[in-house]
């Protein structure tokens, strides 16, 4: 996760300040009356502890699933109504739309997942939601409706003691953007960009792991990040695909995964729809016609949001580790349907991976905004 200060020049400030002054205010009015949601008719049932369940250790991030258990390598199905509950005491319990308790499952056992916020959860923090699902964010707790309206997943988190710090992605401890094109932007509600997926890393281990994503991340209430990502995943030696909305200090939620081949289009996609007040983060294989949403309303659009395009390792340490280069092209930036016209891409390298990786990366602006070529060894 990159967290560094962006700088621009004055007239450019002013431009999109204007924009900003302008489109902010009207969204906000819209968000209090058109999203037809209430979510307080959700309440929740009394939540029935059972202390004879065993506490396990799972391997798989948390999805609904119509049969639950472990469903597949990577996933651990739940029920379609679950209450999920984050505790304090470091355990993740899930419950029935009843409230009985189905799993006792600790998060320091269980396997941990590299996130591409750049922080390290355990899989019982992130949860896979159906594409076609609704996410709301109110206090602590997530409400995920279907398109009926049906609440088919809540989380509460209860840990405000333990919460990973964004801060400490920083510096070289195992993880960070390896290197990006990027601007800081006021008001930007769309941004569009088309990639091809890149040679596979030529030995990248388990334990490893490379992503590559367009991403807008906002700074208030949290550094909510919302980015459509490609994954080269070792054990299965694929790359995979799949839209993400990840909270650095909390759960993540995303959208199903999608297999994915080296020359395939993508298309990742982030767009504030205004009526429903949400995000629409998704990811499209325009070669396979697949493709992987998720749709929260984490945060509302703001000003001084990062936007870019990037490389992001996990544990890696030479060059074999590495895709080939990447062209991100036609990538497009708009505020409340306006195309912006004060984009201005710089590169950024980080000042912490191994100097045999970094030394061999090189960000190619080849049109400014519009088309970028992240470089590597390979």
């Amino acid at each position: 996760m990159n967290g560094k200060i962006g700088m621009r020049a004055f007239s450019t400030l002013l431009a999109v300040m204007l924009v900003s002054v302008v489109a902010v205010p009207a969204v906000s009015a819209e968000a209090q009356t058109t999203t037809g949601v209430d979510l307080e008719q959700y309440t929740i049932p009394e939540l029935k502890m059972d202390r004879s369940i065993e506490t396990i250790a799972i391997s798989g991030m948390l999805s609904l699933q119509e049969e639950p258990g472990k469903a597949e390598s990577g996933i651990y199905g739940i029920p379609f109504g679950s209450i999920v509950v984050h505790a304090a005491d470091g355990i993740t319990r899930v419950f029935d739309k009843d409230g009985d308790q189905l799993l006792s499952v600790s998060d320091e056992r269980s396997e941990k997942i590299p996130t591409p916020s750049g922080v390290e959860k355990p899989c019982t923090w992130v949860h896979q939601i159906p594409d076609d699902s609704r996410a709301y964010y109110r206090g602590d707790t997530i409400f995920v409706l279907n398109p009926a309206g049906e609440l088919i997943l809540r989380v509460i988190n209860e840990d405000t003691t333990s919460k990973p710090c964004p801060e400490s992605t920083r510096g070289w401890t195992g993880r960070d953007w390896l290197e990006s094109a990027e601007d800081y932007l006021n008001g930007i509600t769309e941004y569009t960009a088309y990639w091809t997926v890149p040679s596979a890393p030529p030995s990248l281990e388990v334990g490893e792991m490379i992503y590559l994503f367009n991403v807008i991340q906002g700074d208030t209430p949290s550094r909510y990040l919302l980015q459509p990502v490609i994954r080269y995943n070792p054990q299965q030696q694929r790359w995979e695909g799949q839209a993400w909305g990840c909270d650095p200090d909390g759960p993540d939620l995303i959208g199903s995964t999608i297999v994915l081949n080296t020359g395939d289009t993508m298309k990742g996609r982030i767009y504030w729809d205004g009526v429903r007040s949400l995000w629409i983060v998704s990811l499209e294989d325009c070669t396979t016609g697949q493709s992987s949403v998720v749709t929260p309303d984490s945060i509302q659009p703001q000003s001084n949001c990062l936007v870019a395009c990037a490389l992001e390792g996990w544990y890696v340490d030479d060059n074999t580790d590495v895709p080939g280069d990447t062209n991100f092209y036609s990538m497009s930036y708009k505020a409340y349907g306006i195309p912006m016209t004060n984009v201005y891409l710089n590169p950024w390298y980080s000042s912490f991976a191994p100097q045999e990786i970094i030394g061999q990366c090189f960000v190619e602006i080849i049109q400014n905004p519009y088309q970028v070529k992240l470089h590597t060894a390979n």
